[in-house]
């Protein structure tokens, strides 16, 4: 009985390797080379053409506000707060948006808008969106 025993555990073994590293060996002899990819240009990649005009600037910005709208309210749905800090929050929310649409404004004033005017509408942004994390954030709500 052991020398059967004896035989059948290193053929089992053997056999249950075998089945695992069929499919390795399978994936690794479809794959090849892959095709050589031509570079961008890494100045106007992803960064968008500057200078834009006033008006296509200002369709951006807007539709970036809805974006950020939707948003806020989809997370004010989700979480259960007394509705005087959600109006707040709204409240905050339409002063944010005053201001960027005035720094939108600004920037666009001339009828084009540079890159660096961009970075400074998207600054304020970003400043903003920090003061209401920081205002309203879980860790304003644990104090």
């Amino acid at each position: 009985m052991s020398s059967l025993r004896s035989f059948v555990r290193p053929v089992a073994l053997a056999f249950a390797f075998a089945l695992a590293t069929a499919p390795i060996a399978a994936s690794a002899e479809e794959k090849g080379k892959t095709p050589r990819v031509e570079k961008i240009d890494k100045k106007k990649h992803g960064k968008g053409e500057f200078p834009v005009d006033a008006a296509r600037f200002d369709e951006k910005v807007e539709a970036k506000i809805k974006r950020a709208r939707e948003q806020m309210e989809a997370l004010l749905a989700a979480h259960p707060l007394p509705e005087s800090m959600k109006a707040q929050i709204r409240k905050d929310f339409e002063a944010g948006v005053v201001a960027i649409r005035a720094a939108a404004k600004e920037a666009g004033k001339d009828g084009k808008v540079t890159r660096d005017e961009a970075k400074d509408v998207k600054k304020l942004a970003k400043e903003l969106k920090k003061s209401a994390r920081e205002k309203y954030g879980k860790e304003a709500r644990r104090r």
